[in-house]
């Protein structure tokens, strides 16, 4: 059987006493009150239920749907730059054999480029050769005399990448590249030490593209003036 819960009335109206004291007392103002007055009351009424339904249901919806919309409007913005720019790359860019022709034109530019630069680097005044320089500039070292100045063959200029084959080889003739050779000069001069030095230098800074092949420096006596014995090469790049 269930228990039935017996409920105390009398206990319950001396606890809602007070409050149905206040309900009564605020009907009574109520119902003193003229009827504009209770249009005003219920107005205000309204008014505060409406600002308290915009701010707790309407303004967040309102908030997610406005970040809605701008993420659409951003994806809609990328979208159109990138079609944009697809088309703009498919009718600038041409076909792939144009493309290819831009770039061999490019390589070819490039390459004229870097022969007159370096024709410019190793090519010597064409109203002096290789040994009126370095006489010319042995006049400018007083302490310094010539004993000997010998032109030697122009040697080709072998392809780097070809030099190891062709060593393994054997005799092979090593593969040359056009157009391009070693100009060399050996000269024998007397002077001391610092005045060979400086000469040295004077020739590195005239030519910055010279080569040092063998070079050699001695003296029979301890009070014999020393002499100098040297190979020189200049790159020679034909027109």
């Amino acid at each position: 059987m269930k228990a039935q819960t017996t409920i105390d009335l009398a206990l319950l109206r001396r606890r809602l006493a007070p409050l149905l004291q206040r309900w009564e007392r605020q009907a009574k103002r109520i119902d003193a009150l003229s009827l504009r007055e209770r249009a005003i009351l219920f107005l205000s009424i309204v008014a505060v239920l409406a600002l308290l339904f915009d701010s707790f249901v309407l303004a967040p919806q309102s908030a997610r749907a406005k970040l809605r919309s701008n993420a659409q409007a951003q994806q809609a913005a990328e979208i159109s730059k990138l079609r944009e720019q697809f088309i703009s790359a498919s009718g600038s860019g041409g076909t792939p054999a144009e493309q290819l022709q831009v770039q061999l034109e490019s390589a070819r530019n490039e390459r004229q480029r870097l022969d007159s630069e370096l024709r410019q680097a190793s090519a010597v005044n064409p109203a002096e050769g290789l040994s009126a320089l370095l006489q010319r500039v042995l006049a400018q070292q007083p302490g310094l005399v010539l004993e000997r100045l010998t032109l030697l063959d122009d040697t080709p200029v072998s392809l780097p990448s070809a030099s190891a084959s062709a060593s393994a080889a054997g005799n092979a003739a090593l593969p040359s590249m056009p157009g391009m050779s070693w100009q060399g000069v050996e000269l024998q001069l007397q002077g001391s030490y610092r005045d060979t030095q400086r000469y040295v230098q004077a020739l590195e800074r005239e030519l910055p593209a010279l080569r040092w092949g063998e070079m050699r420096l001695s003296s029979s006596g301890p009070n014999e003036v020393p002499r100098l014995l040297a190979r020189i090469y200049l790159l020679k790049v034909q027109p």
